[in-house]
């Protein structure tokens, strides 16, 4: 009931919201939709997070929320797998909705001619935010088939993610994603609604598997992501609010009001926990009184969060009356002070969304060694240095002044791009992170909640995950990638957007990981191929690398001349003779990483040989040969005789 109410609150105050918003003047320059359609954007915005949230709600708490029952979702999962479906059609048809309302919003239209299919697919093509909320409509599709089919814990897991993407995706392309400084901006937005997402479905989740056997586990779990979560999403929703304020203060202007109400929010969650911790606190059980009211209060809270969001999100901010030129509408920031040795090595404008990630990376990997050891298990410390290495250069890149001129030089852009696409890649696999979180993590009994262990090793025996894993797979986007990208107007299209930048050094790094873990990962792998076959794989793809490289030294035109020419850094000179010095370091940073690899394949195969004969030698020794010595020895045998002219031996 008090959910409910809440839900009547979000939607009076959305649609309180939209009468702000038609009493603002318009926007210099710039066509303003008319009353309805602003009021069907709030509204079809509001609901799509409602429904998403919660759909990513009961996807959590199969996952997550509910005990193993064998390595299945335990029968209590049936009721959240109905709600499930319930609340991802809720959301599919408010995200369809959104595909006409979200950029007859953005085009200043009204949504009636939205409709006519002409329209309709030019939205799609020019208006960004448009293709995410067709990115959302899909996966809500798709959560919807996982419903009525899946059944096994790894595809409601990749249903997770893929709707945490889709989420995401829909945040990075709004107003943020304007005006100088919209490069911190779009990331920090980015994490904070990854980690926003995380916290509202991990509170739907434990609400829903309060009953299921284990409540009193899900409240513990819930409760322990709450102050990492929060503090990312308030962090990093301030700077977006930073940027947007442009200066202004909050209170000076109606983009304001959703932006204090938020950080209202934000406290409120803060004191929610802290009285859970201590007031709620039964001193003789060690457990909550009252966990059903505890999870919906917060549950309460968060409703209330996201109104705030989606108020935000179309209420005009400061940011879009300050003037800005090309470089700061495709960059954030301008790159006018020619690039000198000194300032590519050294410090620079950071990538807020790397530096996260590797930070991330190498702490958690840390903790993990520090759980391996408590657990009485020894880590090789290779596999540390390597991990450290891999991510270590990863921060590197991101704080220094080649991340800065990458965005804007296409030589610079190519040594970071294929830093990321090989060299980095095959120091993290060497690493063995799967390995370590097995060493670090216990297995759990089928009563308990899913660790883990039970997620990966779920993971790895996926069918879906199986494929996308396959060696001709794995092997075609490592290398058509490049052509596609590169040489295709996707180039140009991505380099206008910082998201898209960033999408795209995260597809070539993750393609690049599946890639080299397949050939010398110590990673147990779904595919485990013969060396010899490695060695192949390796060897194929260096023929392509090097025509990848030619094909940009000798192409006659400029590789993403559009986008190139529109930011106009007149430093950089002749745009061809930049990219000829960009294919020169493709092709050497390309060779780099490949010798680690061979190196790296090479002494695998050989303590591989090793450890084989080794186990042979044992094995002979014991007066027991396995069938590969038998048949070896047979043979010589039976060559023996035919030296000495007797007749072969009969094979029974």
């Amino acid at each position: 009931m008090a959910i409910g109410l809440t839900i009547g609150v979000a939607v009076a105050l959305t649609v309180a919201a939209a009468g702000l918003l038609a009493l603002l003047p318009a926007l210099p320059g710039r066509l303003e939709a008319d009353d309805l359609t602003g009021l069907a954007a709030l509204l079809g915005d509001l609901v799509a997070r409602l429904a998403g949230v919660t759909t990513l709600g009961f996807l959590a708490g199969i996952v997550a929320f509910v005990p193993l029952a064998e390595g299945t979702p335990a029968p209590s999962s049936d009721r959240l797998r109905r709600w499930l479906v319930r609340s991802a059609q809720v959301w599919f048809a408010a995200s369809v909705l959104m595909t006409f309302a979200n950029p007859s919003f953005v085009e200043g239209m009204a949504i009636r001619a939205s409709f006519r299919a002409d329209a309709w697919w030019l939205f799609m093509t020019s208006t960004t935010s448009a293709l995410a909320w067709v990115a959302s409509s899909v996966v809500a599709l798709g959560i919807i088939m996982v419903g009525w089919w899946g059944r096994s814990r790894s595809a409601f897991t990749i249903a997770w993610f893929a709707g945490a993407t889709a989420t995401v995706f829909v945040a990075v392309t709004g107003s943020v994603s304007v005006g100088l400084g919209h490069d911190f901006a779009t990331d920090t937005v980015g994490l904070a609604t990854l980690a926003s997402v995380a916290l509202c479905s991990g509170a739907v989740g434990a609400l829903a598997a309060l009953d299921s056997g284990r409540g009193a586990a899900a409240l513990r779990r819930y409760h322990r992501s709450v102050p990492p979560l929060l503090g990312v999403a308030a962090i990093g929703y301030g700077i977006g609010a930073w940027q947007q304020l442009a200066g202004v203060s909050p209170l000076a202007t109606a983009y304001g009001l959703p932006v204090v109400a938020g950080f209202g929010v934000a406290l409120l969650l803060g004191v929610s926990w802290l009285w859970r911790l201590f007031a709620e606190r039964d001193p003789d059980t060690a457990d909550w009184r009252h966990p059903v009211a505890s999870v919906t209060r917060d549950v309460i809270v968060l409703i209330l969060g996201l109104t705030s969001l989606t108020a935000a999100a179309y209420l005009p901010p400061p940011r879009f009356l300050a003037p800005q030129n090309i470089q700061i509408n495709y960059l954030g920031y301008e790159v006018n002070v020619p690039a000198t040795l000194e300032r590519l090595i050294g410090l620079g404008r950071p990538n807020l969304l790397w530096v996260v990630l590797a930070s991330a990376a190498i702490g958690m990997y840390a903790w993990g060694v520090v759980r391996a050891h408590r657990r009485g298990r020894r880590w090789p410390v290779s596999r540390s240095l390597f991990w450290l290495a891999g991510w270590g250069l990863t921060l590197y890149l991101a704080v220094s002044g080649l991340w800065m001129y990458s965005t804007a030089v296409f030589s610079w852009h190519m040594l970071v791009h294929m830093t990321v696409n090989m060299m980095i890649p095959v120091l993290c696999v060497l690493g063995a992170p799967v390995s370590l979180v097995y060493a670090a993590s216990r297995p759990r009994l089928p009563d308990e909640l899913a660790g883990a262990q039970e997620l990966l090793g779920g993971l790895a025996e996926n069918r879906v995950v199986r494929v996308v894993l396959s060696p001709p797979l794995v092997w075609l986007v490592y290398v058509g990638s490049l052509f596609l990208v590169y040489f295709s107007p996707l180039f140009p299209w991505l380099m206008r957007y910082h998201w898209g930048h960033q999408l795209m050094l995260l597809h070539f790094m993750i393609a690049g990981y599946a890639f080299f873990a397949l050939l010398v990962g110590p990673d147990r792998h779904p595919w485990n191929l013969p060396y010899i076959v490695r060695f192949a794989l390796l060897l194929s793809v260096m023929p392509f690398h090097a025509i990848f490289a030619v094909g940009i030294m000798s192409a006659h035109s400029v590789l993403g001349e559009a986008f190139y020419r529109s930011i106009d850094v007149a430093w950089v000179g002749d745009l061809l003779n930049d990219q000829s010095i960009a294919g020169q370091v493709t092709w050497f940073t390309g060779e780099v990483p490949a010798l680690v690899a061979v190196i790296m394949l090479a002494a695998q195969w050989f303590r591989s040989d090793s450890s084989e004969a080794a186990a042979a030698d044992l094995l002979a020794d014991a007066g027991e040969t396995g069938d590969e010595l038998d048949a070896y020895n047979d043979m010589l045998a039976e060559l023996a005789r035919r030296d000495r002219g007797e007749p072969a031996k009969l094979v029974q």
